[in-house]
């Protein structure tokens, strides 16, 4: 028969924040909250103005609409 484990062993941490000076990396792409991540987010509307030829107006449309929508939440937010 084994002795019960004693429950005090297992604390959870103070803080279950993580430490705001390191980057926490998520997905493929390394960039996270950072001015980095608007270099690839341009790159990659770049490349897809250019490869697919059937979706400019789509992704010109998005863009335009995803500037004004965050221009309207940074407004509200600051």
């Amino acid at each position: 028969m084994s002795t019960p484990t004693d429950i005090r062993r297992y604390t959870v941490r103070k803080t279950a924040e993580p430490d705001p000076t390191e980057v926490i990396p998520f997905g493929r792409v390394k960039t996270t909250g950072h001015p980095v991540g608007l270099v690839v987010v341009v790159g990659l509307l770049v490349i897809g103005l250019l490869a697919l030829p059937e979706a400019r107006w789509f992704l010109a449309g998005a863009f335009l609409l995803g500037c004004a929508w965050g221009f309207f939440l940074w407004f509200r937010h600051r």
